[in-house]
């Protein structure tokens, strides 16, 4: 047999085995030949009910004419020492990471003050909100968190049948300790806490979170998600690795997506307690954590001008949509700490955005229980901002 008739029945093979996959999602054969893009195999997907929202475009550098500021991706990219690392090492991509990840983990728990073995790397952090679901599911079922935050954690606990108690915000948009401390019982197994907040980037002040913890991981473990931490304006002070060091029931969970602007190559880690860490390590690496995002995040990690310089960068595009905010006479949530903004459009969120993207400028199609004309609003570069702050004007004139 020649190499091209090879090649043609490896294709059939592959062929079968994704048409197979999506018959199982109840899908037709139209959306299985290779050639098909993925794009269209999304609208399949959308059209069978699935949720689509975080799937990547087939082809994310084809310029179709949007700005896209509708995921809180970091629009000003990597380091350039990342890149540089990952160059370095495409010719070293044959063999398993764990010895890499070890490195990796003795940076992280060095730069944090907690111990090796209470690190958790995984290929972006969602491994490890899903997986901490999971944890919920096994350790009693019960979590307690807020309304309009990450739903990484709760809504996967939910999927997996926890039972979830939403509290509502605080005036000022970001989470009520207090109700969340006189909502948990004797029977909660965890808190989770995203500090800043997403959707609406508030803060919880630093040393009100570290007593809340203290007190309330007592009764159950306090996972608080950090993504957004290090574009905070107090960062490092914000941080609360320090109680899982003094062996407080906490779990930090941090991402490279955002600051370090590594989304596409996925890389998280979690710091907790060593012995929940070893369990939830060995079930969530699997065959192991992306080569090239391993070196990458060491690199960018060492790049302290680059982080620096970042979090003056997004302060100052974020701080263009406040003013427009502001302008036009629309409500907010106050001192946003990500890379993005919570708004009041005074219309559906979803005309909002299809306003929008008439405009050019691509916002999150979605919202949260209870804000259902608020829209969140990432920051991109400044000519990407710019152009979002005149749809803006144009869009709520």
């Amino acid at each position: 047999m020649n190499r091209n008739a090879q090649w043609k029945l490896q294709e059939q093979s592959v062929n079968a085995s994704r048409r197979q996959w999506l018959k199982s999602l109840g899908l037709g054969a139209g959306a299985v030949a290779l050639t098909t893009s993925v794009d269209s195999i999304l609208g399949e997907l959308h059209a069978a009910g699935m949720p689509t929202e975080h799937f990547p475009s087939a082809t994310p550098n084809v310029n179709d004419g949007l700005i896209r500021l509708s995921s809180n991706e970091n629009a000003f990219g990597p380091s350039k020492n990342a890149v540089e690392a990952m160059q370095s090492e495409l010719l070293n991509l044959a063999r398993y990471t764990d010895a890499t990840v070890s490195v990796l983990a003795k940076k992280i728990a060095e730069q944090e003050g907690v111990a090796e073995e209470q690190i958790v790397i995984t290929n972006g952090s969602s491994p490890i909100l899903f997986g901490y679901a999971d944890w919920i599911t096994k350790n009693g079922n019960k979590l307690v968190t807020s309304m309009a935050t990450y739903e990484g954690v709760p809504r996967g606990a939910e999927f997996m049948g926890a039972d979830v108690t939403y509290v509502p915000l605080a005036a000022n948009m970001t989470f009520d300790l207090d109700a969340i401390e006189a909502a948990v019982t004797d029977d909660t197994t965890a808190v989770y806490v995203c500090n800043p907040n997403n959707p609406t980037g508030s803060m919880v002040d630093a040393a009100k979170l570290t007593a809340f913890a203290k007190r309330v991981s007592k009764k159950a473990q306090v996972f608080i998600d950090e993504a957004y931490i290090e574009m905070s304006d107090a960062y490092p002070a914000n941080v609360q690795s320090k109680l899982v060091a003094e062996g407080h029931n906490v779990v930090i969970c941090r991402t490279f997506s955002k600051i370090h602007a590594m989304a596409g190559q996925r890389l998280g880690y979690a710091i907790m307690p060593a012995e929940q860490a070893k369990k939830m390590g060995s079930m969530l690496r699997m065959g192991g954590v992306n080569y090239l995002a391993l070196v990458a995040g060491m690199a960018s990690m060492d790049d302290h001008d680059n982080l620096n310089n970042m979090r003056t960068r997004i302060k100052t595009e974020r701080d263009k949509l406040v003013k427009v905010a502001k302008e036009l006479n629309q409500p907010y949530a106050p001192n946003p700490q990500g890379n993005f903004i919570f708004m009041d459009t005074g219309m559906p969120h979803d005309k909002f955005a299809e306003k929008m993207k008439a405009q050019g400028v691509k916002v999150v199609g979605r919202t949260w229980p209870g804000y259902g004309s608020w829209s969140r609003i990432s920051v991109g570069t400044p000519d990407e901002t710019d152009a979002c702050v005149k749809a803006i004007k144009t869009v709520l004139a």
